[in-house]
């Protein structure tokens, strides 16, 4: 009995001291990843700044041009801005409500105006034109009165009345065509005059306003030239009384020449027009160092200029 026990006591000795069971091993913890940069944000412009650099072209501004068939078109001046003083326009979009009926190219007037006799080798003409701000750089009017609206184009800075670029709207091809260059052009549907206006002479001596009406097809002609001068001296012993302005004189083509038409250029005044008025503001010195002051009207009658009439004038007579 005594091995019988020992035995026993051997076996759950030996169970007790058994090898434990394998367990599973964890796999180890992969690294941390590194977090992920923040993306770059993307600066866009503010609305209504185009960008200022001189190297891309934008809308610069846009017109209405109501049609006289009761359409309204939309110009688009697209160009650039060189700087904060300069900026220019490259093309005019015409639409029809989505559709583009026409893209107007500034080069055509620069040609046309410009040429290219006076260019030095490796130079071409010029894409834009060149103007101080967008919101100046194109304008629309009626200028022949036909119920279209025409497009202008602010040319170059000028010491004298801005020079613009017309291009008249045709019906017939429902497209702008390129017309002239005029200076401070006004359109006057009371009078169906069109008037360009700047100042001429020495030392800007001379106020010049060419006078525009259309004929039955529409097309501009010169109708007659009123001009303001202080360099004219009247015969002794009058002089020109400044104080009261200066002469006013009105020219007019003579019959049977050819038609002038806007921004012509080919022409004087003095050399194609036939002078028809003019009226001068008058003082004469009298022999105790007194003035007396008239204004005279001389007129073209009968074929000769003649003086028409002769009216005293008091400065005390102002209100």
């Amino acid at each position: 009995m005594r091995r019988i026990a020992s035995l026993l006591l051997l076996l759950l000795l030996l169970s007790a001291c058994a090898a434990p069971a394998e367990t599973e091993e964890e796999p180890p913890a992969p690294p941390p990843q590194e977090a992920l940069a923040d993306p770059v944000p993307v600066e866009t412009p503010p609305e209504g700044e185009p960008p200022i650099d001189g190297t891309e072209d934008h809308v610069l501004l846009t017109l209405d041009a109501p049609l006289a068939d009761g359409r309204t078109l939309r110009l688009e001046a697209v160009g650039k801005v060189e700087d904060e003083y300069t900026c220019g326009v490259r093309e005019v979009r015409v639409y029809d409500g989505d559709k583009l009926l026409q893209t107007v190219q500034a080069w055509e007037a620069n040609m046309a105006f410009w040429g290219d006799g006076d260019l030095l080798p490796g130079e071409s003409v010029s894409e834009y034109t060149s103007c101080w701000e967008p919101e100046g750089c194109m304008e629309a009017a009626d200028l022949n009165f036909d119920g279209n609206t025409d497009l202008g184009l602010f040319g170059w800075p000028a010491n004298n009345t801005i020079p613009y670029y017309y291009w008249l709207w045709d019906e017939e091809t429902e497209q702008y065509q390129y017309a002239f260059v005029l200076q401070g052009a006004e359109a006057h549907p009371d009078t169906r005059e069109l008037t360009s206006g700047y100042k001429a002479g020495m030392a800007g001596s001379q106020w010049i306003t060419e006078v525009y009406r259309p004929d039955e097809n529409g097309d501009l002609y010169l109708s007659r030239v009123e001009r303001s001068t202080c360099d004219f001296e009247p015969e002794p012993p009058g002089q020109l009384d400044i104080d009261r302005g200066w002469a006013e004189e009105t020219w007019v083509p003579p019959e049977g020449r050819e038609p002038i038409p806007p921004g012509n250029g080919r022409w004087s005044i003095e050399s194609d027009l036939i002078l028809v008025r003019r009226e001068i503001p008058i003082q004469e010195l009298n022999a105790g160092n007194t003035f007396s002051y008239f204004t005279e009207i001389w007129e073209l009658k009968d074929g000769q200029f003649q003086m028409t009439s002769r009216e005293e004038y008091s400065y005390e007579d102002e209100p």
